[in-house]
């Protein structure tokens, strides 16, 4: 069982001290173009000892997971207690080409994206450009999403309370209907609840957001993102759209799996680049490790506290998250979604995380920002054992998470229930 060999790895980790990467965020730049904010560093001291077994029990974990077939390619960073502890690639980047993944392998992150979103939203409220309460038709006065919608705003885009059916059109962005054309369709769609009263995940809705900030910055969304973001958190290979996924060799190609251990290389599927701020970003691991840790409070004169807590904070329940989770995690109290994040309350303790499935690709990031810890999981190719990854990592990282199951290393455990192996992988961008 998937656990019990993460608990043989703990059991044979040492607990020597490993040396921990640091991380230097750059100057942001202000849109207004006013003089940016001096750099700051992100660096790390002495690891803990007890943490450093952990993190070398978590590597040959996921060695053994790719030298058995559950995954082609995978990688991986994590940060423990506000230092970077693990930031590393594992498997191939191609069943054809050989190529191996490491930390600069780029990968589609798909929904992981939204959060880029939210944050460059974040930061143009506190800049004055649009506030999260602007109604979207005020700004993009010829889109409409039906009368009975006229008054949703940017707030209720980036946190899916448009009052739209779950995945409204995704169906047709797959089939390659032109974003534009889909948007113009919404507003035939009947009222599922009155705008910010309930969830209502999306894609193409959300991606809204993007026009709006680029009608009140003067900016193309992916030149915001890029220097509002990219730029000032050196992440040197992310990007938008899929020219920026395939820009250099080193990028991991999408995989399908043939039965239980093997896979099968397929294209890549354009659809959920036509909408880049609910499914167009592509990163490396060490790329994500800098977006985790600014997220994380690190990187305040890029991303501000203030900032932060607004797109954490929870805003609507989100009940079939919360029917997830409780199998997985003793004390789970309340899954809900902030702005372009999802929040778990697992007995007091708040989890930030997401996930993002594209075809060929699934990636997550999971953080504790009271602790200062999170990771982040970017695979080529969709796998069952991939869902246990976040609550592995809770388990092993995270005061006063436990998850439900076996026994872990000798100690009363927390592991995924056997139905969690079930569960089919999420289509179109989650």
């Amino acid at each position: 069982m998937l656990w019990k060999a993460l608990g043989r790895s703990l059991a044979l980790a040492c607990a020597s001290a490993m040396t921990l990467s640091s991380v230097t965020v750059a100057p942001a730049v202000a849109a207004s173009g006013s003089q940016p904010p001096r750099l700051v560093a992100l660096d790390s001291n002495q690891p803990d000892p007890e943490k450093d077994a952990r993190v070398k029990a978590f590597d040959r974990f996921l060695r053994n997971r790719v030298a058995e077939g559950d995954f082609l390619g995978i990688s991986v960073a994590m940060v423990d207690k506000g230092h970077l502890s693990l930031v590393r690639g594992y498997g191939r980047r191609s069943q054809t080409d050989g190529g191996q993944v490491d930390d600069q392998t780029v990968f589609r992150i798909a929904s992981l994206s939204k959060a880029f979103a939210s944050t460059v939203a974040g930061l143009m409220v506190k800049e004055h450009f649009v506030d999260w309460s602007t109604p979207v038709r005020q700004v993009l006065p010829k889109v409409s999403l039906g009368a009975s919608r006229n008054n949703v705003t940017v707030g209720d885009l980036v946190s899916h309370r448009v009052g739209l059916p779950h995945n409204a059109y995704d169906d047709l962005l797959e089939a390659g209907v032109p974003p534009a054309e889909i948007v113009s369709r919404l507003s035939q769609l009947s009222l599922s609840c009155p705008p910010g009263s309930c969830y209502g995940y999306q894609n193409v809705a959300y991606n809204l957001v993007a026009p709006v900030l680029e009608a009140r910055t003067g900016l193309s969304y992916p030149d915001l993102v890029q220097k509002r973001i990219f730029t000032p958190l050196y992440m040197h290979r992310a990007s938008i759209g899929m020219e920026g996924l395939q820009k250099d060799e080193n990028w991991a190609h999408p995989h399908v799996r043939i039965g239980e251990k093997r896979w099968r290389e397929v294209t890549v599927k354009p659809a959920y680049y036509g909408v880049p701020a609910a499914a167009g970003v592509n990163a490396s691991a060490r790329d994500m490790a800098k977006w985790l840790m600014a997220q994380l409070g690190m990187a305040p004169q890029a991303l501000p506290h203030d900032v932060l807590e607004a797109i954490h904070k929870p805003r609507v329940n989100t009940p079939k998250e919360l029917y997830r989770a409780r199998p997985r995690y003793e004390g789970v109290k309340a899954a809900r979604y902030g702005y372009g994040w999802r929040t778990l309350d697992i007995d007091g303790v708040e989890v930030v995380w997401h996930t993002g499935v594209v075809q060929g690709y699934i990636a997550q990031i999971v953080m504790v920002p009271a602790q200062k810890s999170g990771a982040v999981f970017l695979t080529n190719g969709y796998s069952p054992t991939f869902h246990s990854l976040m609550p592995a990592y809770l388990e092993t990282f995270v005061d006063g998470v436990k998850t439900r199951g076996l026994v872990l290393d000798g100690f009363p455990s927390k592991a995924l229930i056997a139905a969690r192996d079930a569960e089919q992988p999420i289509t179109g961008g989650e």
